[in-house]
């Protein structure tokens, strides 16, 4: 049982090394989309509402990938955190 344990430890370990790289691959392009909608705020008055809503959005997304990132870089030196 303790082998089997082990081996499923590993293996979620290899899952959030993947998906933090994948995740450090994916934000520059978040960021750079975040900070587009950003600067565009004032815009045209039936607009602003969706783009508040995207701003939000993305910045979820932001904030959700660098946790992953960061849930990467800790699997990589051998440590899990639980999920806030």
């Amino acid at each position: 049982m303790a082998d089997h344990k082990a081996e499923l430890r590993e293996t979620l370990r290899k899952m959030e090394v993947a998906t933090g790289e994948a995740a450090a691959a994916c934000l520059p392009r978040l960021v750079a989309r975040l900070r587009h909608h950003e600067t565009r705020l004032p815009g045209h008055p039936l607009i602003r509402p969706w783009r508040r809503w995207r701003i939000r959005r993305l910045a979820d997304a932001v904030e959700e990938t660098r946790w992953h990132v960061e849930q990467g870089r800790l699997a990589r030196m051998g440590g899990l955190s639980g999920r806030r």
